[in-house]
């Protein structure tokens, strides 16, 4: 009996042993080892004792405002390092040019700073802007800075309308052209002084310049103005009048603004005929040879009650190879009467080109009545002999 109780508990021990063995093997042990028994940090959840970079950008964008279309412009923003170790930058993506100063070697050191530098030119159209640099570091609460700069590109003047256009003028009357010459970027514009392309419309013009008030003026954007007034005192002469208005302001970057004066002055006496341009008073006589030259052949007509009385003739031409005739006059009515005029640049004429602003001066007739009521007659000819 002894004996067979020693080895039922000599059976059991080695049961719970051999048990406990098998245990051990088949679960198994994670044993630290190497780095990861340190217990890792996120850059966010850095320490204060953990020595880093830091970059410090006080300023991410700048508002540049209103900047002249096609002028280069440029602006700096400052880096520090208030980190303990070297901080280092590089431009990793721009829209324009963009430099980074005072990096001799490539790193910016503790309580250091340096620039970057954008640089670009206003080359779009009016309107807003937009450029920028991507900074890339070794910061690493921020691997990359975004610098922006903004504004409007602008034209540092406008005018308008463009010109001073008067239209049909009735002979005698003074109507008066304006237009609003408007400032972008300098608040205070003067006219310095200003002159007139064509002596004759000049002894006719009055100019005048008044300070515009914001609320007037076209453009809302404008910080400042003035309205340019033009009266034009038509007197006895028909027919188209031009000249170039050219005025010297105070403004840096338009010193010199010119604008077109324009208008047609019509009365008892009107052209018709090949070539004829009544609402600009112009006869376009084209291009020709010098071997053949050109003819044209016009009808001046004269109305009112002192038609039959009138008498015309040629009071001015200019250049002297233009030529033009008057014939009898012709009875239409009693208060109309039709005179024939030739107009004709004669074969054998050098070369000469008379066909407007901007590639040469225009040419002209002036036909003067012996009749005070009868206003004079001013035509604009185009032509060129080749």
């Amino acid at each position: 009996m002894k004996s067979l109780l020693a080895v039922t508990v000599v059976s059991a021990l080695l049961g719970l042993g051999l048990g406990a063995l098998l245990a051990y093997v088949e679960t198994p042990v994670t044993v630290p080892r190497g780095p990861a028994a340190t217990i890792s940090k996120q850059p966010d959840k850095l320490t204060h004792a953990t020595k880093i970079p830091k970059a410090e950008v006080p300023e991410l964008v700048y508002e540049f405002g209103n900047i002249e279309r096609g002028t280069s412009m440029s602006h700096e923003f400052k880096v520090r390092n208030v980190g303990e170790l070297p901080l280092r930058v590089k431009v990793a993506s721009t829209t324009c040019k963009c430099t980074v100063g005072d990096l001799s070697k490539d790193e910016i050191g503790p309580d250091e700073e340096t620039v970057v530098r954008l640089e670009w030119v206003a080359q779009t159209g009016p309107g807003p802007f937009r450029h920028g640099a991507v900074l890339s570091t070794n910061d690493p609460t921020q691997s990359s800075i975004d610098l922006t700069v903004e504004g409007q590109v602008v034209e540092s003047t406008a005018m308008s309308p463009p010109e001073l256009i008067f239209g049909t003028v009735t002979a005698g009357e003074s109507p008066t052209a304006s237009l609003y010459l408007m400032s972008f970027l300098d608040q205070d514009i003067k006219v310095l002084g200003y002159e007139l392309s064509d002596e004759a419309v000049a002894k006719q013009l009055d100019i005048k310049f008044t300070q515009a008030k914001s609320s007037e003026l076209p453009s809302s954007d404008a910080v400042g103005g003035l309205k340019v007034s033009a009266t034009y005192r038509s007197g006895k002469t028909v027919g188209p009048f031009r000249s170039w208005l050219t005025m010297t302001t105070n403004l840096k970057n338009a010193k010199k603004l010119t604008v077109p004066v324009a208008g047609s002055v019509v009365g008892d006496v009107s052209i018709f005929g090949p070539g004829w341009v009544a609402q600009k008073g112009l006869l376009r006589m084209g291009s020709f040879s010098s071997a053949k030259g050109k003819t044209v052949a016009l009808k001046v007509a004269v109305r009112g009650e002192h038609a039959q009385q009138s008498q015309l003739e040629v009071a001015e031409i200019d250049p002297p190879q233009l030529k033009a005739a008057l014939g009898e006059p012709r009875k239409m009515g009693e208060q109309l009467s039709h005179v024939p005029l030739v107009i004709e640049v004669p074969a054998g004429t050098k070369p000469i080109v008379r066909l407007g602003e901007p590639v040469s001066s225009d040419a002209h007739i002036v036909l003067r009545s012996n009749h005070s009521e009868i206003p004079d007659v001013r035509l604009r000819v185009w032509f060129a002999v080749e």
